[in-house]
């Protein structure tokens, strides 16, 4: 028990014999020190390298997706804590099978799609990525989070278009991640929103269409695809998301 006298702990306090501890009880350490789950923003064609390691740094990002995701340290520590990191993460999300740049954990993590500038810009990466990259790592994905970005027209909200985009978002989804159990729908920051919408619908109804929205989409295509079994979904903003997923911005 530690009390506002207590010193703080010196180097004289840290446990030196770490290394003389069984295996077994080693590795359960190092695996209690792995993320439980990782927000990872993705990014087609970008010079983002944060999630490479520096003998990577020669690659041509034109191959794959990037993150600008922290990895996770045991990746960095030692070989022993390295080699059982890479039991739970692998390098992902290359195009046309190529090597991947982005460590990702297909169980625990959260495939992220945020809003790009251009027009259109968000759909047409996340298009790009469900075209391009391995249909075994994509299958593999269980929670996936995406922007409104994809299915909002620049500051717009026209109905037809953005329910016609939400519904072929959902077909691509549906196709190439049958593995999906979860999404999250996250909508523009609280401050865009303000900006956007004040001059004639309050912030908390773009939620009220959003999930309105979702619901006609997915009700179309389980009326198309009876033997689809839809994931669960939801609508979260970024602030609200617990603190331990956000190693980076997950915005930028």
């Amino acid at each position: 028990m530690f009390s506002a006298s207590t010193p703080p702990p010196s180097d004289t306090d840290a446990f030196h014999f770490f290394c003389k501890l069984p295996t077994e009880l080693r590795l359960k350490i190092w695996n209690y020190n792995l993320p439980q789950t990782r927000l990872v923003p993705i990014r087609c064609g970008s010079n983002w390298s944060s999630s490479l390691e520096p003998s990577q740094s020669g690659l041509s990002f034109n191959t794959g997706c990037t993150s600008s995701a922290a990895i996770p340290a045991n990746l960095h520590v030692c070989a022993e804590s390295r080699t059982e990191a890479l039991k739970h993460y692998r390098l992902e999300f290359g195009f046309a099978r190529g090597p991947g740049q982005v460590f990702f954990n297909p169980i625990r993590d959260v495939m992220y799609f945020g809003p790009r500038d251009g027009y259109m810009a968000a759909d047409s990466q996340f298009n790009t990525c469900m075209s391009m990259c391995d249909p075994d790592q994509l299958a593999a994905v269980r929670r996936i989070a995406i922007n409104d970005a994809l299915f909002w027209i620049d500051t717009t909200y026209r109905s037809m278009t953005a329910s016609s985009l939400t519904v072929e978002l959902l077909r691509r989804l549906q196709a190439r991640m049958p593995g999906l159990e979860e999404i999250i729908f996250v909508p523009r920051d609280e401050e865009s929103l303000d900006s956007m919408w004040s001059s004639y619908l309050e912030p908390t109804m773009v939620y009220v269409r959003i999930a309105r929205q979702i619901q006609t989409a997915v009700a179309t295509l389980c009326e198309q695809t009876p033997h689809w079994k839809p994931p669960r979904w939801s609508i979260l903003p970024l602030s609200a998301f617990p603190k331990s997923w956000n190693s980076v911005s997950a915005a930028a």
